[in-house]
C-alpha cells in the first residue's frame, strides 16, 4: 500500500507555535518601545534644547549690550561642542544680522529639532537665539533598545518553545509515528510486526488496543484465508468450469475468477483470461460464437440467469458441447457479475437419460453456490434500497416545473371566461393534480423504502385533522355534487393527543380522495370514534372515511393494500392511479403503530379505517374547532387585505415561479414584491415594512438558510414571520428551515388553496413567530 505524502505535525506545530509566539511577543514588545521610548527620546531632546536655550539667555545679555564678541563666542562653542546641535545662531537686534553663526551641516543626520528664545535685558530686548539639534543619536538609542529587547525575548522564547516541542516530540509524536508504522504493517498485512511500548498512558493504551486488533485482523485473515483455499479446492474439484464473468460499463468483458479446469476445456489458463474474456471468445465455435455473446447481453440487461449451449473445437479436430450456466447480478459501479459454470455436455447430448441426470446434479451444484451468493443476494437489496433513494432526492428537480404548471394553470382559469377555456383548462389542471398525486406516491413510497420517513411527536386535536382534509376535498367533491361530513365522537372534541397530525391526515387524504373518486352521488364522511377503553395515556382510536361510491367486492379487497395493486385492472383505465396511495396508507400506519382496512360491498359503498392508540398530551384541552367557513380561504385572505393594507416579500430566483406566485398572492388583494437573490431579500428586509417573508431556499449569491439567518439578527426581522417555499418536499430539509430561523413550510408546487390558508393564519395572527 503506497502511503500518501503528508506534511509533519510537528513541523506544523512547531511553525505555527514560533510564529504564535514569537511574531506577537516581538511585534508587541517592539511596537511598545518604538511609541513609548522614542516619545521619551523626544522629550529628552526638548529638554535638552530648553537647556541649553535658558544657559545661552542667561549669558549673552550682557555680552551683547557690551558687543563682547569673544567672550559670546566661548559660550556658544560650549553649547556646539554637543555632538546632536547642527546649528546656533545669535542675532542683534539693533542690527537686525546674525551677532554670532555656528552651522555644522555634517551633524545634520536625522530629523531636526528647532528652539527660539529672545535675549532681554530688563525688559528690553535686545536680540535673538535660534538653536537647532539632531535626533539621530536618540533615535540609534531607541533601535539600539528594540534589539535588544528582541533578542532577550527571542531567546527566551525560543528556548521555552524548545523544550516543549522536545517534550511534544518525545511523549506524543514519535509514539505516534511508531504507532503509525504498526498500523501500517497491519495494513500491508505483516502480522508478526512488533510494538515495544511499556506505557500506561492513553498512547500505552492505544498501542495495547491496537495489538489486540492485529491479533483479530490476523485470527480473521487466517479464517478468511482457509474459507478461500476450501472454496478454491471445491471449485477445482467441481466437473467442468467454474468462474466469475465481469461486464463492465466500457462492454468489455474479462473474467474475475475462473478455475484452472478451463485449460483442460479452453486449452487457455486462468492468467490469459484474467484480463480479458476475448481469447474465451475465441475458442468458441464460429457459429455458436455471436449467440453466446448476444444471451449474455440480453441477460445483462434484463438481470436474468444465463443459460447457453455452445460448441468449441478440440485440438484434434473434434467438437466439444458446453453448457453455460450462470445468475447475473449488478454491482455498485454499474457493471454485471455472472456466477456460474460452465459444463461439458458432449455425452448428455448423445444421451438423454444421462443428460437429464447430469442437468439434476447440476441444479444441486447451482443451488449449493446460490447458498454461498446469499451475501451478493443482500447487496443486491441494498442497491434496490439505494434506487429508491436516489428516486426520492429527484423530489426538488421534479416539483420544480409541476409548481409552474399548477400554478398558471390556476391563474389561467382565474383570467378565463370562455367556457370551452375553462373546460380545457380544467383538463389541464386535472391532469397535472393526477401527476402531483402520482409523483407524491412514488416519492413517499421511495422514502419509506430508503427509511428516510420520520415521525414527529407534537399535539394536535382531531377537529384540525378532520377540518383540514374537510378543505381540502371540499372543491372536488362540490365539482360532483358530493356532500362532505364529519362525526366527531363527543368525548374527543377539544382533547389534545400527542402524534404525528402531518401523517394522520395523509391517511384519511388518502382514503378520502378515494371516496370522491369512486363516489357519483352522495356523501363522503369523515369519522373519529374510540376504538376502546383507554389504558393509561393511551387512547384508542378509530379514523374512518365512509362513501356511497361503487363499493369493493371481497375478493379485491385482499389485493387493495398491496403494493402496485387495485382492485382490478380496469380500475386504472377508469380512474387512473399507481396502486401505491393504500399501498403507502399500511406502510404509514404501521410506522405508527397502527393498522389498516376496508369494509365494503360491491355496490354499497366503502368504510376505509385507520386504527391507532394514541398519548393524550398533559396540556389543557383546547376549545372545540370553530366549523368550517363556507367561503373559501382565498376569500378570507382577500377580506384580510381589504381590512388592512399588507406587503408581502417573496425571495425566488426563477422568473416563472416569480409570476406564478406574484399572481397568486395577487389576486388575494395582497402587495407583493420580489426579491431575486438571498441578499437582495435581506437588504429589502432592512429597509421595508413585510408582514410576511416567503422564502425559497435554493438562490444565487445567497440561500435561503443564510439569508433568514441575516434577517433574524435584524431588529425588524426577530418576529418577522418567514415561511419557506421550496420544492425539496423531504423533512429533512424542512427541518433544516424551521433550524435556521423560518417558521413554517409551503412545499412547491404551490396548492393555491393551502397557500391561502398559510398566509391568513400567519397574517391574521392565528399562527406567530416563537422566537
Amino acid at each position: 500500500m503506497n502511503r500518501k505524502p503528508s506534511s509533519s505535525l510537528f513541523a506544523v506545530l512547531a511553525l505555527g507555535a514560533s510564529i504564535g509566539l514569537l511574531v506577537p511577543a516581538l511585534a508587541v514588545g517592539g511596537l511598545f518601545i518604538g511609541l513609548r521610548e522614542a516619545k521619551v527620546a523626544e522629550q529628552a531632546l526638548q529638554r535638552d534644547l530648553d537647556a541649553k536655550l535658558d544657559v545661552l539667555a542667561s549669558s549673552l545679555p550682557e555680552l551683547l549690550w557690551n558687543l563682547d564678541t569673544v567672550a559670546a563666542r566661548e559660550v556658544v562653542s560650549a553649547i556646539v561642542k554637543s555632538p546632536e546641535v547642527v546649528r546656533v545662531s545669535v542675532s542683534d537686534a539693533s542690527q537686525g544680522v546674525p551677532f554670532i553663526e555656528n552651522h555644522l551641516a555634517e551633524r545634520r543626520l536625522g530629523r531636526t529639532l528647532v528652539g527660539e528664545r529672545e535675549i532681554l535685558r530688563g525688559a528690553t530686548r535686545i536680540g535673538h537665539i535660534q538653536i537647532e539639534i539632531d535626533d539621530h543619536l536618540s533615535t540609534q538609542a531607541v533601535m539600539r533598545q528594540r534589539w535588544l529587547y528582541g533578542a532577550t525575548v527571542g531567546g527566551q522564547l525560543l528556548v521555552s518553545l524548545a523544550v516543549i516541542l522536545w517534550l511534544l516530540n518525545s511523549r506524543l509524536f514519535r509514539p505516534l509515528r511508531e504507532l503509525g508504522v504498526f498500523a501500517n504493517d497491519l495494513a500491508q498485512g505483516r502480522f508478526s510486526a512488533k510494538l515495544e511500548h511499556n506505557r500506561q498512558d492513553e498512547i500505552g493504551l492505544l498501542g495495547g488496543d491496537l495489538e489486540h486488533m492485529r491479533d483479530a485482523l490476523q485470527q480473521q485473515f487466517d479464517a478468511q484465508r482457509s474459507l478461500i483455499e476450501r472454496l478454491r479446492g471445491m471449485a477445482e474439484t467441481v466437473p467442468g468450469v467454474v468462474y466469475q464473468l465481469r461486464l463492465p460499463v466500457n462492454g468489455e468483458f474479462s473474467f474475475a475468477y475462473i478455475s484452472e479446469a478451463a485449460r483442460e476445456y479452453f486449452l487457455l489458463g486462468s492468467t490469459e483470461l484474467s484480463h480479458s474474456a476475448a481469447p474465451w471468445f475465441d475458442r468458441i465455435h464460429p457459429d455458436d460464437r455471436a449467440a453466446v455473446r448476444d444471451s449474455l447481453l440480453a441477460s445483462a440487461r434484463n438481470l436474468s440467469p444465463w443459460q447457453q449451449e455452445f460448441r468449441t473445437p478440440q485440438a484434434d479436430g473434434s467438437e466439444r458441447w458446453m453448457y453455460g450456466n450462470a445468475i447475473a447480478q449488478r454491482e455498485a459501479d454499474g457493471s454485471v457479475l455472472w456466477h456460474g459454470f460452465l459444463t461439458d455436455i458432449s455425452r448428455q447430448r448423445r444421451d438423454a437419460l444421462e443428460l437429464e441426470r447430469y442437468r439434476h446434479h447440476l441444479e444441486e451444484l447451482v443451488e449449493a453456490r446460490t447458498a454461498e451468493l446469499a451475501e451478493a443476494t443482500q447487496a443486491a437489496q441494498a442497491a434496490n434500497l439505494a434506487k429508491s433513494a436516489f428516486l426520492a432526492n429527484m423530489s426538488h428537480e421534479i416539483r420544480t416545473p409541476m409548481n409552474a404548471i399548477i400554478g398558471l394553470t390556476y391563474l389561467a382559469q382565474s383570467d378565463t371566461v370562455e367556457p370551452q377555456q375553462q373546460q380545457r383548462l380544467q383538463k389541464v389542471a386535472n391532469a397535472a393534480e393526477h401527476l402531483l398525486s402520482v409523483i407524491n406516491n412514488v416519492l413517499d413510497f421511495s422514502k419509506i423504502e430508503a427509511g428516510k420517513l420520520q415521525l414527529e411527536r407534537r399535539p394536535f386535536t382531531v377537529e384540525e385533522v378532520l377540518d383540514n382534509i374537510a378543505n381540502m376535498t371540499t372543491q372536488a367533491a362540490a365539482a360532483k355534487r358530493l356532500r362532505v361530513e364529519t362525526d366527531i365522537a363527543p368525548e374527543l372534541r377539544g382533547r389534545q393527543l400527542l402524534g404525528d397530525p402531518q401523517r394522520i391526515a395523509e391517511v384519511m387524504l388518502n382514503f378520502a380522495g378515494n371516496a370522491v373518486k369512486f363516489t357519483d352521488k352522495g356523501f363522503v364522511r369523515l369519522a373519529v370514534r374510540s376504538a376502546g377503553p383507554a389504558t393509561g395515556s393511551r387512547l384508542p382510536l378509530r379514523f374512518e372515511v365512509q362513501d356511497s361510491g361503487i363499493g369493493i367486492d371481497a375478493e379485491a379487497q385482499t389485493r387493495l393494500f398491496r403494493d402496485f395493486e387495485q382492485a382490478d385492472s380496469s380500475t386504472t383505465r377508469r380512474y387512473g392511479g399507481t396502486g401505491l396511495g393504500l399501498a403507502i396508507c399500511r406502510r404509514l400506519a404501521e410506522l405508527m403503530g397502527g393498522r389498516v382496512g376496508v369494509d365494503s360491498a360491491a355496490g354499497q359503498g366503502s368504510t376505509f379505517w385507520f386504527a391507532i392508540d394514541l398519548d393524550a398530551s398533559a396540556q389543557p384541552g383546547a376549545a372545540p374547532a370553530n366549523p368550517p367557513r363556507s367561503h373559501s380561504a382565498r376569500e378570507r385572505l382577500a377580506e384580510l387585505a381589504n381590512s388592512r393594507t399588507l406587503r408581502i416579500l417573496l425571495a425566488e430566483d426563477n422568473p416563472v415561479n416569480q409570476e406564478v406566485a406574484v399572481a397568486l398572492i395577487g389576486s388575494a388583494g395582497l402587495t407583493v414584491d420580489v426579491a431575486e437573490n438571498g441578499q437582495q431579500a435581506v437588504d429589502m428586509a432592512q429597509s421595508g415594512d413585510y408582514a410576511l417573508l416567503l422564502m425559497d431556499v435554493q438562490m444565487p449569491v445567497m440561500d435561503g438558510l443564510d439569508a433568514t439567518r441575516a434577517i433574524r439578527r435584524l431588529p425588524q426581522g426577530a418576529t418577522l414571520p418567514i415561511l419557506a417555499m421550496t420544492a425539496n418536499a423531504f423533512d429533512d430539509e424542512r427541518q433544516r428551515c424551521l433550524d435556521a430561523g423560518m417558521d413554517d413550510h409551503v412545499a412547491k408546487p404551490v396548492v393555491a388553496e393551502q397557500l391561502f390558508a398559510t398566509l391568513h393564519d400567519w397574517l391574521s395572527g392565528a399562527r406567530t413567530h416563537k422566537g
